[in-house]
């Protein structure tokens, strides 16, 4: 990082310049920033791009070298603008922008994480992101690129200290000998590649093609399937199935490319991952191109989320994760699954879900937790809605349609199958642990998924009831968290009611800090 300091003479505040190598940040920056957000927008100019110019080779390369030109001159402007001061009244302050200057003020009591990044091409020259994480907020979060690691744990270091300073007068007392014990965790690569073929990245990919799926099936048509079938027709001698084990070639070399798109994905975000639990914060590692350490301590996590998929299931690897808080409102799960600095455990089998769930919580063990059902009316009416009315319609169509009429019979049968399993899959624990109370809320079909989280982190709770409900004595319960919610259909009232009001209590009578 550069020594230079330049003096803002309408205040005593001395503004810093980050490394020159900065400007490779900000070129990849906005490289991504155009790719993800950018493309989006330009996608109906693209298609008539594709469908309608001529000469599409040269005129692609022209705007290429345009566009190429647009990101290095703008990059270099937003580095010439972007200076920071950390200042006596513990603020980082930072003036950025091009044709929008901004101007944003950061405290020290504010900042939630301090972590530190190593893209892979600061790696040469030692230098890295420090990033601030403002508490419950993806936009407030403010990076330093190309600063020396050195000048990042110093600002790591400087500002927990204020924190820790702040909260000297209300000094945890429930500290012990074993919070300066280290536990780690390292995931090998092969398990990571797991990841890949349990998440969606994959899909996601694939879906960003939509636009052109009509070019790439008549490419396919003309370079790949006629070709493929020439050959199954010279050694199979027959036409049709030619035709057919063309297509189901091309399907399964689909399918392929998928996987190892996810795969790699995989590898590349959690690549030689290591977690670190000390001092009652967690410490990750993890990254191919870009070495990303994440701190988080451990009163910041609002809930743990477990949750298994189909191939999960296969596999027998569960993904872990631990949430922060997020914007709240009708959209907090989503915003806490977007916010970048949610702790991943990407795969793991039950043992290791237990041992890392301890570190947080004690008494978790996943084979002892004795969780309370739903009541049979939500099976009941989930059997009519789901699937007898589904039944009652294909047998309607099947009937009109002169088809067999058997096919309602199958799903009926597949899907009381499925409205069983979910029924089964809902329930509730609610645990007591020296003075604290904590809840397990578990649904799913298929897969499994089960949110841990400590009663005085909740910030509502309430009951949802039909007028048949109602006369059943049945609740719904919602529980509002920080970083999502808590749903459980169809308990007895009075169990809603107690949990509901024994929440209350604990958000009104517990004065720990959860922010």
């Amino acid at each position: 990082m550069s020594n230079t300091t330049i003096e803002d003479k309408a205040s005593p505040i001395y503004w810093q310049k980050v490394s020159p190598w900065a400007l490779l940040y900000f070129v990849v920056h906005f490289s991504v920033r155009f790719v993800k957000d950018g493309l989006l927008n330009l996608l109906p100019m693209l298609v008539v791009f594709v469908t309608q110019v001529e000469n599409k080779l040269f005129w692609a390369q022209v705007a290429g070298g345009i566009a190429l030109i647009l990101l290095l001159v703008y990059s270099f402007l937003y580095y010439l603008n972007f200076k920071f001061s950390i200042s006596s009244d513990n603020e980082i302050l930072l003036n950025k922008g091009v044709f929008k200057k901004e101007r944003l003020t950061l405290k020290f009591g504010r900042v939630q994480n301090v972590n530190i990044a190593e893209p892979f091409y600061f790696t040469p020259v030692n230098l890295v992101n420090c990033i601030f994480d403002a508490a419950g907020s993806v936009s407030q979060e403010v990076v330093l690129p190309g600063v020396t690691k050195d000048y990042a744990q110093q600002m790591r270091k400087q500002i927990f200290d204020f924190k820790a300073q702040q909260q000297q007068e209300a000094p945890n007392t429930e500290q012990s000998e074993t919070d300066t014990i280290e536990n780690s965790l390292s995931i090998s690569n092969k398990e990571i590649a797991k990841f890949g073929l349990m998440s969606n990245m994959a899909i996601l990919a694939i879906a960003a093609f939509a636009p052109f799926i009509n070019l790439i099936i008549d490419f396919l048509e003309k370079q790949i399937i006629a070709k493929v079938e020439g050959f199954y027709q010279q050694e199979l001698g027959m036409l049709a199935s030619a035709a057919a084990f063309a297509m189901i070639t091309l399907i399964v070399l689909l399918v392929v490319v998928a996987v190892m798109l996810s795969v790699t994905m995989s590898l590349i975000r959690f690549y030689n991952f290591e977690l670190y639990f000390k001092g009652q914060k967690f410490k990750r590692i993890a990254g191919l191109l870009e070495r990303h350490q994440l701190s988080m301590s451990m009163d910041k996590v609002q809930s743990i989320v477990i949750k298994q998929n189909l191939m999960g299931r296969l596999l027998k690897r569960f993904t872990v994760e631990c949430l922060q808080a997020s914007s709240g409102g009708i959209a907090a799960g989503v915003a806490a699954k977007k916010n970048k600095q949610t702790l991943v455990l990407p795969v793991l089998n039950s043992e290791q879900v237990d041992s890392v769930c301890q570190w947080i919580y004690p008494w978790f063990n996943s084979k002892k937790l004795a969780f309370k059902r739903a009541e049979r009316a939500l099976l009941y009416k989930n059997l009519g809605f789901y699937s007898l009315l589904p039944s009652a319609l294909v047998f309607g169509f099947c009937f009109i349609a002169d088809i067999n009429t058997l096919i309602s019979l199958g799903v009926l049968v597949v899907f009381s199958g499925l409205v069983t399993l979910s029924y089964q899959r809902h329930g509730y624990y609610m645990h007591e642990d020296n003075g604290r109370f904590y809840m397990v809320v578990r649904k799913g079909m298929i897969g499994v998924h089960y949110r841990v989280f400590e009663l005085y982190k909740a910030q509502s709770a309430r009951s949802i009831s039909t007028y048949l409900m109602r006369k059943s004595g049945l609740k719904s319960l919602y529980i509002q968290l920080a970083s999502g919610f808590a749903f459980m259909p169809y308990i007895k009232q009075q169990d809603a009611d107690f949990i509901i009001d024994f929440t209350i209590k604990q958000i009104e009578s517990d004065t720990r800090s959860w922010m």
